[in-house]
């Protein structure tokens, strides 16, 4: 279970909110709230092979939901820390959640490790994270 918290400082009113980061994003999103800037930063989801699977599925969902809940031409920023997910395998499933919430992503940015964390061992390169701006796509009436 995801926990989820949410806090302001930049002067603007903001109310704190605390649950389960599946229930929370989606109480928002069905309640039509819509933000410019969405953050996706969960904990590491894949700790054996054996968790791959559900790891990118957990992916999928938060970035539907995420995708949800950005403005059009919103800023979606999404980190993952699993070492078993590569970051491929982790921007493929980010693309298809957002694809499944009816958008597509034009990624601008991909970050790792910063330079003062060598990775010098296999699956060392486990930071990830895609920063991309949500474009909405034009469902067809056919």
């Amino acid at each position: 279970r995801f926990r989820f918290r949410f806090r302001f400082r930049c002067g603007a009113a903001a109310q704190p909110i605390v649950g389960d980061a599946f229930k929370e994003m989606e109480r928002m999103r069905s309640q039509g709230d819509r933000f410019d800037l969405v953050i996706v930063d969960p904990p590491s989801m894949a700790n054996k092979k054996a968790h791959i699977e559900k790891a990118v599925r957990a992916y999928e969902k938060l970035a539907s939901i995420a995708a949800g809940l950005l403005r059009p031409n919103g800023t979606l920023v999404f980190a993952s820390c699993s070492a078993k997910i590569s970051a491929q395998v982790f921007e493929d499933a980010i693309r298809n959640g957002v694809r499944k919430a009816g958008g597509r992503l034009q990624i601008f940015e991909k970050t790792g490790h910063a330079f003062d964390h060598p990775v010098i061992f296999d699956q060392g390169s486990y930071l990830k994270c895609v920063y991309a701006k949500l474009a909405t796509t034009q469902k067809s009436s056919s």
